[in-house]
């Protein structure tokens, strides 16, 4: 039984009479511990709290007990659902011969062994990969036409095959549209001078309440205020509903928040010096200077920012490291979500589960969101503005629409790699067009100006500073796609190629050499989702082939075209490929492989079946890859990819610890220096972890002998190659003594001298 049915509420079967409204003014009734056991025995799940329910359901069951069979027990209730759910929900792939299935997965699984340099004794093999691979897609491109030419059941594309008559909602309320533009306009003037004000602010979100309005013309105040009464009053009714489905929802995304933040403090460490720029961003907002984009570093979209700073309002967490974590592990989590609703829409419920947990235990969006820069951002509004995006023009909805504009807007002044988005979503628009009907064409554009239209009014803040600074704004990308600060090693279209190639190919090869935030030179997928994203990419193919649908041709063009921010590094074809600024691919490339998981259990189930089998087999299987794959991707992050960064990163945290075991025994913050050595640490992390965030303890060795004598003692960090500042302090402080601090990777020790 689906979820959504309302099954009888009374143990015998017959309608119960009595009014709702009556029976939730008597919870007096019964006690919550009989509310509970109630609610918890699977026979119950789906149906509305009744208090005389419990009575009836134990009284007239046990009536219906004598003389009866006894009645199947939890376990077989719950297998009984499960198979309902997933034969009540195929997917609308062809369905191939089982034994052609259950082929090509084992040979993509030995294919991606080969690929992945971990698995078998540190050596690649690509062309027997390759090999393995091609005879995988080469077993099921048999199995499909074997099935086309000897068709046997047919399955209809839900969620490719648009079956509403319905055209886009074109009315607009002229009067508040035009109060909303006038809103904007006024909104971007006051932008000027790169400050979020009082006013521009109260400008601009006026200017989105009344675009709001204006797009929904049946709109009125007094039928939103009765609503929102209604809503409240029913927040306030006790009207619990337990499913099989919503614990089970439940279960993954808790899955998803334990990978997300176990841990989360100590992995990864140590900070660098990216991680310094960002906080003291952070300071300045916090400190009053509230800007639109922030100039240090090269320039920064200003989300982040103030982003952390409610995090650290919120949280407690300070000026550290920690604040950073929590906020982008927040922003990952965020789109899980959405990746769920994606995966429904072109799948099935079971494509939209199994791509959240994919999604939620992966490896990639782990380390990009736990590494805490404006990583995160990218795929956090990119998955519901391709969520609404995709359900709005199925739908033919508007409203999904508008929402699509306001995330990607929003998304905008997150990180620079958004910018691409734009433009793929005008492309997944123009595919969608072609394939509509000729007399549908003209109501498509005008459903899409309500993206445009919101896109615009929540970029604002940012189109305005763009027009002011564009070179400041500009800068990173343009030295990145070309000759602003080096010379093209190759022609442009020659190295764009290059690197799209190796793009498309690091979910199985090679996700590039940037230790801060990936596993060096490895798949961007761990085994199992390689392999299953093979799979899927191939099915799709098939659906698309068979139903021609737009919305499996725009899923396969949003993998490449999403990974173009790292695609167009033109300048520097070695930061390509890149986890960071591919972030927003790994949305579709899961929901594919999620596919291919779904259809692989449904091919077993459908096996099984046939040869009366429990579907309990199926349930192990599934539950069997699931773990190996949040295996792997744990030892991944957990193991070694801090291993890795540990190796890498340089230990400020600790030089932070010495100065505030210092400060707080014998000494003093203001008293305590780090002389600088070329490539060593980032002395304004030192303070930061030393808990004196805006202190920045560099000291030159020219200034020590300059120092004013104080009052207590002196603490000096350095470097042990700094053989001249030893000998500096040597001499002018005669008295001090030098103690060398051990450190848990091999030449990360570093020596204080302590002069009394």
């Amino acid at each position: 039984m689906d979820e959504t049915q309302i099954p009888d509420n009374t143990g015998s079967g017959e309608p119960n009479e009595q009014p709702e409204d009556v029976r939730l003014m008597e919870p007096e009734e019964i006690t919550v511990l009989d509310y509970f056991r109630f609610k918890i025995n699977p026979k119950n799940w789906g149906k509305e709290l009744l208090p005389d329910d419990i009575a009836q359901s134990s009284d007239e069951g046990a009536a219906d007990q004598i003389g009866q069979e006894p009645e199947p027990s939890t376990f077989q209730v719950l297998l009984a659902r499960l198979r309902d759910g997933i034969q009540s929900e195929r997917l609308s792939i062809p369905q191939l011969p089982s034994g052609a299935v259950l082929a090509a997965f084992v040979l993509a699984v030995a294919a991606q062994a080969f690929l992945e340099p971990r698995i078998i004794g540190n050596r690649r093999e690509p062309l027997l990969g390759v090999a393995l691979y091609a005879l995988s897609a080469l077993v099921l491109t048999l199995g499909f036409v074997f099935r086309q030419k000897n068709p046997t059941d047919v399955v209809e594309n839900v969620a490719a095959v648009d079956s509403s008559a319905n055209r886009f909602e074109t009315r607009i309320r002229v009067e508040w549209l035009t109060a909303s533009f006038g809103c904007m306009l006024t909104a971007f003037l006051l932008f000027g001078g790169n400050r979020f004000t009082f006013f521009n602010m109260l400008f601009w979100i006026a200017a989105i309440l009344c675009g709001m309005i204006a797009f929904q013309p049946d709109f009125s105040f007094r039928a939103f205020s009765q609503k929102l009464s209604t809503n409240l009053r029913t927040l306030t009714m006790l009207n619990i509903r337990l499913s099989p489905w919503n614990l089970l929802w439940l279960a993954a995304f808790a899955v998803c928040v334990f990978f997300r933040f176990h841990q989360l403090e100590a992995v990864p460490g140590d900070m660098f010096s990216d991680h310094a720029e960002k906080l003291y961003d952070v300071m300045d907002v916090l400190n009053g200077k509230t800007s639109i984009f922030f100039v240090r570093n090269t320039g920064r979209e200003a989300f982040q920012f103030y982003w952390t700073a409610l995090m650290i309002k919120l949280f407690g967490t300070g000026i550290s490291f920690l604040s950073l974590k929590v906020g982008t592990a927040l922003a990952g989590l965020f789109a899980l979500p959405f990746v769920y609703l994606l995966g429904k829409q072109l799948g099935n419920r079971w494509t939209g589960l199994f791509a959240m947990l994919l999604c939620g235990m992966a490896y990639w969006p782990n380390v990009i969101g736990r590494v805490a820069l404006r990583f995160a951002f990218y795929p956090m509004f990119t998955a519901p503005a391709l969520f609404f995006l995709f359900r709005g023009l199925a739908k033919h909805s508007r409203t999904c629409l508008i929402w699509s504009g306001f995330f990607l807007g929003l998304g905008l002044q997150g990180y620079s790699a958004m910018r691409i988005v734009p433009l793929v979503f005008a492309v997944i628009f123009l595919i969608y067009w072609l394939f509509q009907p000729r007399a549908a064409r003209k109501n498509s554009w005008r459903g899409l100006f309500g993206l445009v239209y919101f896109t615009l009014l929540l970029s604002l803040p940012l189109v305005r500073v763009t027009l002011d600074m564009p070179e400041a704004v500009f800068y990173r990308s343009l030295t990145r796609l070309g000759e602003a600060e080096t010379a093209l090693s190759a022609p442009a279209v020659q190295i764009f190629f290059s690197n799209l190639w190796e793009a498309v190919i690091m979910p199985f090869w090679d996700n590039g050499g940037i230790w801060v935030h990936s596993v060096i030179f490895r798949p961007a997928l761990d085994h199992l989702s390689a392999a299953l994203f093979f799979g899927g990419l191939v099915l799709v193919i098939f659906r698309f082939v068979q139903h021609r649908s737009w919305q499996d041709l725009c899923l396969l063009f949003s993998i490449p075209a999403l990974m173009l921010p790292s695609v167009l590094s033109i300048a520097f074809p070695a930061e390509n490929p890149s986890l960071n600024r591919t972030g927003a691919a790994m949305i579709p490339i899961l929901i594919v492989a999620a596919l291919g998981l779904g259809y692989l259990l449904e091919t077993l189930e459908r096996a099984l079946q046939r040869r009366n089998l429990s579907i309990l087999l199926v349930l192990v299987t599934a539950a069997g890859l699931l773990f190996y794959s949040g295996s792997e991707n744990y030892g991944l992050v957990f193991n070694t990819w801090r291993t890795d960064y540990e190796k890498n990163a340089l230990n400020t945290r600790q030089i932070g610890q010495v100065i505030a075991g210092f400060a707080q025994s014998i000494g003093a913050y203001e008293h305590a220096y780090v002389i600088p050595y070329p490539h060593w640490v980032d002395t304004r992390l030192v303070g930061i972890n030393a808990g004196v965030p805006q202190t920045d303890y560099a000291l030159q060795r020219s200034a020590i002998a300059e120092l004013v004598p104080a009052e207590g003692p002196l603490l000096f960090l350095y470097k042990p190659e700094d053989t001249e500042t030893a000998a500096e302090l040597q001499r002018v402080y005669p008295d001090g003594q030098a103690i060398l601090h051990p450190a848990t990777v091999p030449g990360r020790e570093f020596y204080s001298y302590l002069v009394p």
